[in-house]
């Protein structure tokens, strides 16, 4: 009997171990996830667990702590600062329960901008031609424009013009199949081909196409984001991995600093949990992997095989540097993190302009105007495009700006106006480059 009494105290305190609070948190509005709210179990003045929603908006709270005898005084609650803030009474659970809780929130306050309609001022017309479409285009410190041009086919008569004083200073065949301009930290234009890199060289108002290794290129120079007078920022980003470090490298004694680790919790995830459902053999291929170089075969079966579903997407969070000022868009936390250009960090201030993306369009592509310092991020709904300033002290969008054409390709800020490729719906016209004001503020970006 003893016995019996015993394994049965046992048992139950390994059921009532397993005892949580599921909660998941949901837009009202759009039903999309809510990641980072902050939750509370409190009874009466004393808090018993406290959690963080996850990109899913799922948190799970412990009820190890929980009084079953006095729940009518034991709350979760929960806040998020875009969103109204509230409280659920615990429902009643037995020892083996995990409680199930969907809760749907309210916005708070709908962001609002100042919406700018440019109608009298129609778009320049930066670069026309008969025979040339553009397919991408750079602009240098100087203001000239690095463009990339075809006539029919961009894999087979790709060429690179630089553009100066509205006409062509140089016409430059490339020797293999194009496929995008890239600009370097030091502001230099590159072109990415299938097979090499070319660095466009000026040397007397001579221009050249010299061949750089492309293992080289991506290895050493893509991965330095940015630079300051004795500092380079550098990235260790990868597209098929859902996390990465920001850090600086000081060139006067070669030391290393981490500024910041960027991390999208759910999709890390799911890139994990892909080891799970892949077959043997694709087991015994990540493992076997894992042995010889010690990184987790989940890494090796995620890279492989999860990148390559729909559900994959990567990381989206841009670092730019304003001045002495250094911006880290956190988007996975909701982050916008503001350093020094020696890695002291200032301060950090939420963001949610990214939120509700399929009303607003946000497209995750931030742009920096060079020359004002400001940053802007790019809205499309419904074909049109907008150019929305951001706040660098609140990180709100102040200021939106509605560019006059639709579906247009490749947008750039320079010098307070926004550069796109346009060519008109079911026209013959070639692809022309256009350039728009922006009716907004010039005065330089806000700094700490």
């Amino acid at each position: 009997m003893q016995q019996l009494w015993f394994i049965c105290f046992f048992l139950f305190g390994f059921v009532a171990s397993a005892q949580e609070l599921n909660c998941t948190f949901t837009d009202l509005q759009t039903k999309d996830s809510i990641p980072n709210v902050q939750c509370w179990i409190i009874a009466g003045q004393d808090t018993l667990a406290y959690g963080l929603s996850k990109q899913n908006g799922g948190v799970l709270l412990s009820l190890k702590q929980v009084d079953t005898d006095k729940l009518s005084t034991t709350f979760l609650f929960f806040s998020h600062p875009y969103y109204l803030p509230g409280k659920r009474k615990i429902p009643y659970f037995e020892a083996a329960d995990t409680v199930q809780l969907r809760i749907q929130l309210k916005t708070e306050r709908v962001q609002e901008v100042r919406e700018v309609v440019l109608k009298p001022n129609k778009p320049d017309t930066v670069y026309a031609s008969k025979t040339y479409s553009v397919a991408d285009f750079e602009l240098d410190a100087d203001g000239a424009l690095i463009l990339l041009t075809y006539e029919k086919n961009l894999q087979k008569d790709a060429q690179l013009q630089v553009y100066k004083n509205q006409s062509t200073a140089a016409l430059l065949a490339i020797p293999d199949r194009a496929q995008a301009l890239k600009r370097d930290f030091r502001g230099n234009i590159h072109v990415l081909t299938a097979e090499s890199v070319f660095g466009l060289e000026a040397i007397d108002s001579n221009y050249t196409l010299v061949n750089i290794p492309k293992d080289y290129f991506f290895k050493y120079l893509v991965p330095i984001v940015d630079s300051s007078q004795t500092r380079l920022f550098y990235s260790s980003y990868s597209d098929i991995y859902p996390a990465f470090e920001y850090g600086s490298i000081d060139q006067l004694d070669s030391t290393y600093k981490t500024l910041v680790q960027i991390q999208d919790d759910l999709m890390m995830e799911l890139y994990r949990s892909e080891y799970k459902w892949v077959d043997v053999r694709t087991k015994l291929w990540a493992k076997n992997l894992e042995n010889q170089t010690g990184i987790d075969a989940e890494i090796y079966v995620g890279a492989s095989y999860f990148t390559q579903s729909l559900y994959y997407e990567p990381v989206y969070a841009p670092l730019f540097l304003v001045h002495d000022t250094i911006y880290i868009f956190d988007y996975p936390k909701d982050m916008l993190r503001v350093f020094l250009s020696d890695g002291t960090a200032v301060r950090s201030t939420p963001i949610f302009h990214h939120y509700q993306a399929r009303q607003t369009g946000f497209q995750r592509n931030l742009q920096q105007d060079r020359q004002t310092g400001k940053i802007y991020a790019v809205f499309e709904q419904e074909g049109h495009f907008y150019v929305g300033l951001i706040d660098l002290q609140t990180g709100l969008i102040t200021q939106k700006v509605k560019l006059a054409f639709r579906y247009v390709e490749k947008v750039r800020v320079h010098n307070n106006e926004v550069y796109f490729i346009y060519r008109p719906f079911e026209s013959t016209q070639k692809k022309f480059l256009y350039k728009q004001k922006l009716p907004l503020r010039t005065a330089a970006a806000k700094l700490d």
